[in-house]
């Protein structure tokens, strides 16, 4: 089955105010690493709501069939120096399961149709 996770997370003002280079390098530093350990587990695009939303100001959302991998990714990232050093929080998370009303009717609605 296939799990959607929508993370919420808001930047501090310490993350703004580094310039766009100094994010670029620790992106490449603290993230990249962790997003390449679990690629082939976890489908993550990143997305930034700042002009459409004041909280949260960005949001990931990540597909998987693997929900340890995803937990192991989130304990992870929140030792990274992002959310370590308070750079930024996580302000929601989302989980859902993708068709999880057709595996609920095949699975159990229609059960006893199986037998």
């Amino acid at each position: 089955m296939k799990y959607g996770i929508f993370i919420g997370y808001t930047f501090s003002p310490a993350w703004l105010a580094k310039s766009w280079d100094e994010r670029e390098q620790f992106q490449q530093e603290h993230l990249a690493p962790l997003y390449a350990k679990y690629a082939g587990r976890l489908s993550i695009q990143q997305y930034d709501a700042e002009a459409f939303s004041a909280a949260p100001t960005d949001f990931a959302f990540i597909e998987t069939e693997d929900l340890t991998a995803y937990y192991f990714f989130v304990e992870e990232l929140r030792d990274t120096p992002l959310f370590a050093q308070g750079l930024a929080r996580i302000d929601v998370i989302h989980v859902g399961l993708a068709d999880g009303y057709r595996h609920f009717a095949q699975e159990v609605l229609h059960a006893d149709d199986d037998r």
